[in-house]
């Protein structure tokens, strides 16, 4: 009697078993009542005028399980958004030039405590500006010391970006100084020896200035390397790490995919009046900006934070040693960073920003100046993008609303 009341509980289980495992394996994305809120979220800000369109992308435990496109590519003839569109991704760029200069570190070609000038000798003995004149001429005291790698990488050099401080941009026009996106023919080594003519804001590595440190980095690349910036980065980074839709000068065959960048107006969504759009359909360029050119898809882009993500390594191929990835993701200053800590082209989540918001400890993220940005978290495994087409941004906390909901999302996984 035992063995058969033994046999028929066993049965009983194994039928209320049969469809919960069915589930499980079958269950997609819409099932998820959180990935529906995204899908709303983004419709949404489309149908009301937000944003144009959009490309979200999350992979959790290196599997893709979020991939959609909004919206549209181009406005104008409505052309809708493709999730393999091209996207131009400014400041993301910063990631692959520190990842380079890793790179060429690991490899014993350069050290991070070196001085610039010992490879471009133009930034020896530095100035820092005392004052601008009307006429955009300037005063300046000599620097107390002067600026290394490591400074660059963490943008402490005490160089700046023309589009952040109204002084330093009459400097910037003067020496015409290009801060990327550029439609002209300088090379990137001439461009950098105007920058190297204008004085720097602060002493190197007194405090945090975002700036053009980057540009400088990409030439850095190429001085020791012996390599253009972008068939550096090809070779090393984008080739290794499969990125094929990622471009500095995007193919003719695939310029239909470039997505058009758009400003909030009164009326509506309108082409942006940035008037530097062109540069990704410019073959004759010799400039290639360390902090601001590539163009790329959600896809694509998603691999090389996968790859920071898993501390160098991407389907076996090692890119960057561990130790090195470690680097680029710790804290490299002394300077107070509040709820994030600055690595090298990252800002990384510490304890204080991980009681503040939803990111770990130890998240990390790139965005970009047309609205565009991806980050990791390893607590949760996981990797997303939301890649926007705007200048000035949205108004409407579009990438925050897709934070929090993409937490919501990694917790129904």
């Amino acid at each position: 009697m035992f063995r058969f009341w033994h046999l028929l509980y066993l049965a009983l289980i194994m039928i209320l078993a049969i469809p919960f495992s069915c589930h499980n394996e079958s269950k997609g994305m819409d099932d998820f009542y959180r990935a529906s809120l995204l899908d709303s979220l983004l419709n949404s800000a489309v149908e009301n005028g937000e944003i144009p369109g959009a490309v979200a992308y999350i992979s959790r435990n290196g599997t893709e399980v979020y991939h959609r496109a909004f919206g549209y590519r181009d406005l104008g003839d409505h052309a809708s958004m493709q999730t393999d569109d091209i996207f131009r991704l400014a400041s993301m760029t910063k990631g692959l030039t520190a990842v380079a200069v890793l790179q060429l570190y690991e490899r014993g070609l350069l050290f991070l405590d070196d001085e610039l000038s010992r490879y471009i000798p133009a930034f020896k003995n530095p100035r820092i500006l005392e004052e601008i004149h009307e006429d955009s001429s300037f005063t300046a005291r000599p620097a107390e010391r002067e600026i290394t790698i490591r400074q660059l990488l963490t943008h402490t050099s005490g160089i700046g970006y023309g589009f952040q401080d109204d002084r330093y941009n009459s400097l910037v026009i003067k020496y015409n100084v290009s801060e990327g996106f550029e439609d002209d023919d300088r090379g990137s080594m001439e461009n950098i020896l105007r920058l190297a003519e204008l004085p720097l804001l602060c002493e190197p590595g007194e405090r945090y200035i975002y700036s053009m440190s980057y540009d400088v980095l990409g030439v850095l690349v190429e001085v020791v390397s012996g390599m253009r910036f972008d068939r550096y980065i090809k070779q090393f980074i984008l080739d290794p790490l499969e990125m094929n839709d990622s471009y500095f000068i995007v193919p003719e065959q695939e310029q239909h995919r470039i997505v058009r960048a758009y400003e909030p107006s009164p009326a509506g969504m309108i082409p942006t009046t940035y008037p530097d759009t062109a540069y990704p359909v410019l073959s004759h360029r010799r400039f290639f900006s360390g902090g601001a050119d590539l163009c790329s898809t959600a896809e694509d882009f998603s691999k090389f934070v996968q790859m920071v993500l898993d501390r160098g390594v991407y389907k076996k191929t090692r890119i960057l040693g561990a130790r090195y990835i470690d680097m680029m993701l710790r804290k490299q200053t002394q300077l107070d960073d509040g709820g994030y800590v600055q690595g090298f082209a990252a800002w990384v989540t510490n304890d204080i920003g991980a009681a503040e918001g939803p990111m770990a400890k130890g998240s990390f993220g790139f965005g970009g100046f047309w609205d565009t940005y991806s980050w990791a978290d390893p607590e949760g495994d996981f990797v997303a993008l939301l890649l926007l087409q705007m200048y000035p941004g949205n108004e409407h906390r579009i990438q925050q609303k897709f934070q929090n909901i993409t937490y919501g999302i990694i917790e129904d996984l």
